[in-house]
């Protein structure tokens, strides 16, 4: 593809000649009708005649004009420009005519066809320059001189040489532009990779950020909703029970408002001081277990205190399956009591190849009942953040009656995920 710039007549084509611009075309019409003048006033004026010539007259003058004026065209039509051109002088030199300037119409489409040309044209340049030679040589020229003959053949021969010079710098040059242009549409690509790329990432980040605030407000207007409703209940009967559970409703409130300023803060743009919490990690999950039980769901909670150290990402997913599995069992099992287990399975402490994290949540309700289609949308969630690890994630009834969930999440998963 040829891009034209302001100014540029583009005529590339097929026939691989480079574009040709106005100046480059205004140029070539100039030189015509300074050639043209001078050759047609040398011929006229019989200045390089001999007295065995025939004289000038209107048919010679345009065999002339013919010899060097289509020099006007000679880069848009270089092959053509030669062929017509050769005529003119042939003519001349067959009528006995002076011959004057017109061979320097030869001459100068016999570079412009080497330098110019395609490969094609300048390849057929050359025999028809050799074949038009010939034709003059036969016609026997009555005032060609061997010094004349000599000046011709050096004139013809160095056009050859410069005109071959000039087409290879030029090639030289179209290459390096080639190859200039072709890095410049490779680093844009590259650059528009990065850019999906970088989309890519912030819509996975938001879509986290998401599932963050989906396990933090669930978890929370579920703890608030079952203590409200407990709060009704012992109004008249017990006001101390109330005043408990108020309080519980407050710091519930208050906790998840911290844990949604948190969330939220990783969405600001431009602020380079933003001030979050820790992300939530097992080390949080007997407060989490004590919300839920103050929620009026008596939990226990077994943990490995072999667990300090574990991954930070890996924490924070195994803390959300928890607290997602407990807000399920507040609002959709009608338990009794729950149990939550979080220990290692694999050889080895946590950093050891082929260790993980192994969570169980039970209780002994009804399981998710007639609300199966909320309660299977938070097991979705939880099983896509297990997956994100390289974890696994179950949920269904228990063989020993109630509800359990069980996922493993491999401790090394994290440094395969890239996650921090």
């Amino acid at each position: 593809m040829i891009h034209q710039m302001p100014g540029e007549i583009v005529t590339a084509s097929h026939s691989g000649r480079p574009p040709l611009s106005g100046r480059q075309a205004v140029g070539d019409v100039v030189l015509a009708v300074v050639v043209t003048a001078v050759a047609v006033w040398i011929h006229a004026a019989g200045v390089d005649a001999i007295p065995i010539n025939s004289r000038p007259d209107l048919w010679s003058v345009l065999l002339t004009v013919a010899a060097v004026a289509p020099l006007a065209v000679r880069r848009a039509r270089p092959l053509a420009v030669l062929a017509v051109c050769l005529p003119g002088p042939l003519l001349l030199v067959a009528g006995h005519y002076s011959v004057g300037a017109s061979p320097l119409g030869v001459v100068v489409a016999f570079y412009t066809a080497i330098a110019w040309g395609s490969r094609r044209e300048a390849r057929a340049a050359v025999p028809v320059l050799l074949l038009a030679v010939s034709i003059a040589v036969a016609l026997r020229p009555i005032d060609l001189s061997v010094e004349g003959a000599l000046v011709q053949l050096a004139l013809y021969v160095g056009g050859w040489v410069i005109g071959t010079g000039v087409r290879e710098r030029r090639e030289l040059d179209a290459v390096r532009t080639s190859e200039d242009q072709r890095e410049l549409e490779l680093a844009r690509r590259q650059a528009e990779l990065e850019r999906e790329r970088a989309s890519r990432a912030t819509a996975e980040e938001r879509l986290r950020i998401t599932r963050e605030l989906h396990d933090v407000l669930g978890h929370a207007f579920s703890v608030m909703v079952v203590q409200a409703g407990a709060a009704e209940q012992l109004l008249d009967a017990d006001p101390a029970a109330v005043r408990a559970a108020l309080r519980e409703i407050g710091s519930t409130g208050r906790s998840s408002l911290a844990d949604i300023r948190r969330v939220l803060g990783q969405l600001r743009e431009g602020e380079e001081h933003v001030r979050l919490e820790p992300s939530p990690s097992l080390a949080d999950l007997p407060a989490l277990v004590a919300r839920v039980a103050a929620a009026g769901l008596p939990t226990r909670l077994r943990l490995d205190a072999d667990l300090d150290g574990s991954c930070a990402g890996v924490e924070l997913a195994a803390y959300r399956v928890v607290q997602e599995a407990l807000t399920n069992c507040l609002k959709h099992a009608s338990a009794d009591n729950a149990e939550v287990v979080v220990g290692l399975d694999g050889q080895g402490s946590g950093s050891a190849a082929g260790a993980a994290l192994r969570l169980e949540v039970w209780d002994d309700g009804l399981g998710a009942g007639a609300d199966a289609g909320t309660c299977g949308h938070g097991i979705s969630g939880m099983r896509e953040r297990v997956s994100v690890y390289g974890g696994t994630l179950s949920a269904g009834p228990g063989s020993d009656g109630g509800y359990r969930v069980s996922a493993r999440i491999p401790l090394v998963a994290e440094r395969r995920a890239g996650v921090a």
